[in-house]
């Protein structure tokens, strides 16, 4: 089952007493992708991260699957369009390893599909996710997957009430005003990218438009009102969003895409699973 993984185990770590940080297990990392400036900015990253450790990077395929077998990392961080070899071909090589000799994969990709999904996960890819993605973003999910390795199963069933519980809870603990108009947009706008993942790629051609005939209004103040509601929230916890490792005000779609991820997980989610959504369908 893949997991777009975003869990609240950030104070977890904050709270490790440090006799616990000196007994942890160092997690080993390998990073694979062909941008050299976020190779470079990942790996500084996590060698100032407590319990990890960078033990090779690359920015083409060239001797890759010899490098994973002889430093056998606990991670690996893969990029998908990686040149000089076809990266499919290297998850196929590492899932016919045995369990124990198969290194916890994240996937990073800028296209996504069902069918890409689907395959991704027959080939055991631990986490599907989207370029762009910062690097602040990526070390959070690393470093919380390095802390807490869960072996959950997907939910038997989560209907579209359980997903907009969920939500409204998530929002109220961010101190979201539920009294403006972008708090029901983004409720709404999380709701149905878990419930159509291919409309994380056309938030403002799809899903903007799809909000505001809904609400009968225009998809620029389905954006600007989003964007204000997330504004306020901000300001009010001052800056930190409790759970989450957002190092700036995040975008209307670098938020929408994390809640989504977060919801994903905390449900047990598979992320190529559909969720009944009983009020509209979305159509391009």
């Amino acid at each position: 089952m893949i997991l777009l993984f975003e869990y609240n185990a950030y104070n977890i770590c904050n709270n490790m007493q440090k006799g616990d940080m000196d007994m942890m297990q160092i997690t080993q990392v390998m990073i694979a992708d062909e941008d050299a400036a976020f190779v470079q900015l990942l790996r500084r990253a996590l060698a100032g991260t407590d319990g990890f450790s960078v033990v090779h990077t690359s920015q083409s395929g060239d001797g890759l699957m010899e490098a994973i077998r002889t430093a056998r990392p606990d991670i690996l961080v893969l990029d998908l369009m990686l040149p000089g070899i076809n990266a499919l071909s290297i998850l196929h090589t590492l899932s016919s390893l045995p369990a124990e000799q198969r290194p916890r994969i994240f996937v990073l990709s800028a296209f996504s599909s069902s069918d890409l999904c689907a395959e991704c996960d027959r080939l055991g890819v631990n986490f599907f996710l989207r370029k762009p993605i910062s690097v602040s973003a990526l070390v959070d999910l690393i470093v919380r997957y390095g802390i807490i390795q869960p072996a959950v199963p997907p939910s038997p069933g989560v209907s579209h009430n359980d997903l907009m519980r969920h939500i409204i809870t998530l929002l109220s603990d961010m101190q979201f005003p539920a009294h403006v108009m972008g708090y029901g947009y983004i409720r709404d706008a999380i709701a149905m990218t878990l419930e159509d993942p291919a409309l994380a790629d056309s938030v403002t051609k799809i899903l903007y438009p799809a909000i505001a005939k809904h609400y009968r209004t225009t998809w620029t103040s389905v954006e600007r009102d989003i964007r204000n509601a997330i504004d306020i929230a901000w300001r009010r916890c001052g800056g930190v969003f409790s759970g989450f490792h957002f190092s700036r005000r995040p975008a209307n779609r670098e938020f929408i895409l994390t809640l989504a991820d977060r919801v994903r997980y905390d449900l047990r989610l598979d992320l190529c699973a559909e969720i009944p959504s009983p009020r509209r369908k979305v159509s391009g």
